[in-house]
């Protein structure tokens, strides 16, 4: 399953640079918290805070079996599965993302809770209507299909079930190309970023009903607030510049230079199969 978006994600030795950063706070696998790791890898804009503040739109339930799309290593699945006690699936195309995860889960006790899957958001190979819920938290912008992607959600989501999603989509300033590399991308051909109305167009398209549609700017300038702040310093120990490697600084600062310039706007859509 490897292939230029897999190939941008994946970082050599992961899981070992993961164990030093968490020893860099004097942790091991064995003391380290969930609330600890989390800086490392809610990689989306906002990080826990935005996980906490969104997925209570979804209404989960300890009954309920959900799906994490483009899980990366796991962040906001077992996030999801702590405070909500419900069973969650995480899918994700970079096999060291799953790999780590999985590592992780077993640290934090959460293996029976949380099961991490190899596998393309664009065929999830779940049965139909096997979830109650479903969320995707900054993936859409590497893909580029994305009427397909909603079908296949749509089709593994329970009669009623709900669909939260979160990414970054384009601002104000529509027009201007931005500027790479960026977190999710190091050059346009993986980077399709989208306004607001071609997600609403697709997801009405794939037979979803939309629920809401809302630009998260609070999440968004607290956020960045933050990363102008630390400009110029090097991250914390625990920090997705762990995820983002050698170019973390560089991507961080175009990211930044987006968001300052209308370019990009954080944006939660909540959708629901019809019953």
């Amino acid at each position: 399953m490897s292939g230029p978006v897999s190939d941008h994600y994946n970082s050599v030795d992961l899981l070992s640079r993961i164990e030093r950063a968490i020893g860099e706070i004097g942790r091991t696998p064995d003391t380290v918290t969930i609330e600890e790791i989390a800086p490392l890898e809610d990689f989306h804009i906002g990080g826990r805070a935005a996980t906490a503040a969104l997925l209570p739109r979804l209404e989960l339930k300890e009954e309920m079996r959900a799906l994490d799309i483009g899980c990366g290593t796991g962040g906001a699945a077992r996030y999801g599965a702590h405070r909500y006690r419900c069973k969650v699936d995480g899918i994700d195309l970079t096999l060291n993302f799953i790999e780590a995860g999985k590592t992780i889960s077993s640290w934090l006790n959460l293996s029976s809770r949380v099961h991490l899957h190899h596998r393309s958001a664009m065929d999830t190979g779940f049965d139909e209507d096997t979830f109650d819920r479903a969320w995707m938290f900054h993936v859409g912008m590497n893909i580029e299909h994305k009427r397909e992607l909603f079908s296949e959600v749509k089709r593994v989501l329970k009669p009623g079930g709900y669909f939260l999603i979160y990414d970054i989509m384009r601002g104000e300033d529509d027009a201007s190309p931005l500027a790479f590399p960026m977190p999710w991308a190091s050059d346009p051909s993986i980077s399709f970023v989208r306004g607001a109305d071609t997600y609403e167009e697709h997801l009405e398209a794939a037979g979803f009903a939309i629920d809401g549609i809302e630009p998260q700017r609070d999440i968004a300038a607290a956020f960045f607030e933050r990363i102008a702040a630390s400009k110029g310093n090097p991250p914390p120990a625990i920090s997705t510049a762990t995820l983002m490697g050698a170019s973390a600084a560089e991507k961080s600062a175009n990211l930044l230079a987006a968001w300052q310039s209308g370019q990009i706007m954080p944006t939660a859509i909540l959708v629901r199969k019809p019953a």
